[in-house]
């Protein structure tokens, strides 16, 4: 999963707007009780962060929502994130990771994902199309001569990107300790992603000290049937969104193969 993945993985549980709110959702949560779920989106809201790997500074990352439209007979919006290496690390070696998702405004669900990812001179491009439980994927890299395409087939159980992920927590009211589960497509990955719901605590931030919820979350990596290659959590996060009617995602820390990281927010803006 590339460094954008993880970011937006982590960020999947803070978020949160309700300038437009849509469909109610089922949510899965702890104990087998389902709960209703806002989805909440601002068109032209944007925001930006820092990213630290053991205190240092390894990259940025933003992500933007456009404005609602239509696309292929859809109400759909698009967001789009991109990540690259910052600081001492860009010398060491230049990484990006650019995505951008068509989320169906009804369903909350994907209908197509398109990402660039760019790892010193090697390149990787993929296309995701999802009609139903179906994705039609499609991925080139430039040191092989033709694309590979495969079919996946999710059945009942619904499947997202670190997008429209995102966009199904950041409408999410909870009460302490209840747990959400969702299952996100993460390069060739899926994986399982579990947020918890803390409660609310001050906290400083780049943009002073804010009021905010914290959640904690757990990343599993899962097999195509969905149970899970192991009962060990790949990562784990923090994440912590401001306590007010926008939940603007202000920090979130992960623990990773690669280290401790943590992003903080240092713009935010909304129409």
């Amino acid at each position: 999963m590339g460094r954008a993945s993880l970011c937006l993985l982590a960020l999947a549980g803070c978020a949160g707007a309700e300038a437009m709110t849509l469909p109610s959702q089922t949510s899965v949560v702890s104990g087998g009780v389902a709960t209703k779920n806002e989805l909440g989106l601002n068109p032209g809201e944007s925001m930006a962060y820092e990213v630290r790997l053991g205190g240092m500074l390894a990259g940025e990352a933003e992500l933007a929502v456009g404005e609602l439209g239509e696309v292929d007979g859809h109400r759909a919006v698009v967001v789009k994130s991109r990540a690259a290496t910052a600081g001492a690390a860009a010398l060491i070696k230049k990484i990006s990771d650019e995505a951008t998702t068509v989320i169906d405004a009804d369903s909350g669900r994907p209908l197509q994902l398109d990402t660039l990812v760019v790892m010193g001179d090697k390149e990787t491009t993929a296309r995701a199309k999802f009609t139903g439980s179906i994705a039609e994927v499609t991925y080139a890299r430039n040191d092989e001569p033709t694309p590979h395409t495969y079919k996946i087939n999710f059945g009942k159980v619904t499947v997202h990107d670190t997008h429209s992920a995102m966009a199904q927590l950041r409408g999410w009211k909870a009460t302490p300790g209840t747990v959400k589960t969702v299952f996100v497509v993460g390069g060739r990955r899926l994986w399982r992603v579990d947020v918890r719901y803390i409660g609310a605590e001050m906290m400083g931030s780049a943009l002073g000290n804010r009021r905010a919820i914290r959640y904690e979350g757990a990343s599993y990596r899962a097999r195509p049937n969905f149970s899970l290659e192991s009962d060990k959590p790949a990562r784990t996060f923090k994440v912590w969104l401001s306590d007010d009617a926008d939940r603007v995602p202000l920090k979130m820390t992960a623990s990773t193969e690669l280290g401790d990281v943590s992003m903080d927010l240092t713009e935010y803006t909304r129409p």
